[in-house]
């Protein structure tokens, strides 16, 4: 079960990096080509927006209760993205987020006891977001923000039976895919401690709609409170 844990976490990473590459390639040599109408004053204003983040959050969600004797676990929320600027108040992001809850439930021994189940379900949402700071322009130290996102998700559910009395299963396992939208919205504060380097904590409500049964649930939804880090790409 752990080797599958490691592998479903290298999932995610890779599709974040399949993500986030062909936006750092844009910070890289490009070809000759004719001038930019845009101006000098709007090349600078996107400029100053662009970077990174990464985020921890817990994801409280709401309406899910576990049957009586499932023990729950969960893993924290981990989103990255690569941000992009628009104007001076403006950018949009492209990102990532990982999330998985654990659901356990013990073998019951004896003649005709039941076994025992774990169901691990990962929660991978590539999204695209724009951020809007209202108050301030690039370059201010503490930056209030807005922040409205979508995207496709995917969910993988490993299941692992185990145990069980006379004449049960003994053993058992299985892992289905099932794809999903998810939409995100909230609100947060920005404090840039260093020319590169920034602080961000907030809060976003997600509302992810798989298609079919995911973990004993269909929708998943509730808010995230997350704490992370930002950084701003320099080209002096």
């Amino acid at each position: 079960m752990r080797s599958r844990s490691l592998l479903f976490l290298t999932t995610a990473l890779a599709l974040c990096a399949l993500t986030v590459a062909p936006l750092a390639a844009q910070g890289g040599v490009q070809p000759t080509k004719a001038p930019d109408p845009e101006s000098e004053a709007e090349a600078r204003a996107r400029m100053a927006r662009k970077g990174a983040g990464l985020t921890v959050g817990a994801w409280e969600l709401r309406g899910i209760e576990p049957p009586a004797g499932v023990d729950v676990s969960t893993m924290p929320m981990i989103s990255g993205w690569l941000r992009k600027g628009l104007d001076a108040r403006l950018s949009m992001e492209n990102g990532i987020g990982v999330w998985r809850r654990v659901q356990s439930t013990p073998p019951s021994g004896g003649i005709g006891g039941s076994a025992g189940e774990e169901v691990q379900s990962w929660i991978i949402a590539q999204t695209t977001a724009i951020r809007f700071f209202p108050a301030t322009d690039a370059g201010a130290r503490l930056e209030p923000y807005v922040l409205g996102a979508g995207g496709f998700t995917l969910g993988i559910d490993d299941r692992e039976t185990s145990g069980g009395g006379l004449g049960s299963a003994t053993g058992g396992s299985g892992v289905s895919i099932v794809p999903a939208i998810s939409l995100q919205g909230g609100a947060g504060i920005e404090w840039r401690f260093s020319e590169s380097y920034g602080l961000m904590a907030g809060a976003k409500f997600q509302w992810t709609r798989f298609f079919q049964d995911f973990g004993g649930e269909r929708t998943y939804q509730g808010p995230v409170y997350e704490v992370g880090l930002s950084y701003k790409f320099r080209y002096r």
